[in-house]
């Protein structure tokens, strides 16, 4: 809001209270440049992240496919009823270890994505901070 002077216009209150006082200039286009940094690293995450899904996916699918065929393999091999029991706990153990090591892989899989991540992260962090100290001029 203006005072009016005696030539009947107004002047900004602000620059006669505080003559030494001056508005910083904002870098419009440095915070454009952030915000699309900051995007750029969302969709990384976003990408990894589906990478990641589709990888466990793979190997589930895979693990699920030995185990059927493993388990249809018992009727096709074996005759007599104990032959059956047999094959049957030696299939069923073998796919529990099977079980682990695919636990173990999507465990890899997930903490190596973490990982990268976080450094991606963790690094665009850094730099917003860095790029808001730049955004306002100082003049």
């Amino acid at each position: 809001m203006g005072t009016p002077n005696n030539s009947g216009t107004t002047e900004k209150t602000g620059t006669t209270m505080f003559p030494n006082f001056k508005m910083p200039s904002i870098d419009m286009n440095a915070i454009m440049e952030s915000y699309k940094k900051n995007l750029e690293v969302l969709g990384l995450i976003n990408k990894m992240s589906i990478e990641v899904c589709n990888g466990i996916t793979k190997l589930q699918a895979a693990f699920i496919k030995q185990m059927m065929t493993d388990m249809g393999s018992i009727w096709e091999k074996t005759g007599k009823p104990s032959d059956m029991i047999t094959k049957f706990n030696e299939v069923t153990r073998d796919t529990v270890a099977k079980a682990v090591s695919n636990s173990k892989q999507i465990s890899d899989m997930l903490v190596a994505s973490n990982k990268e991540l976080t450094a991606a992260v963790t690094k665009r962090v850094k730099d917003s901070v860095e790029e808001a100290k730049n955004i306002v001029n100082k003049k």
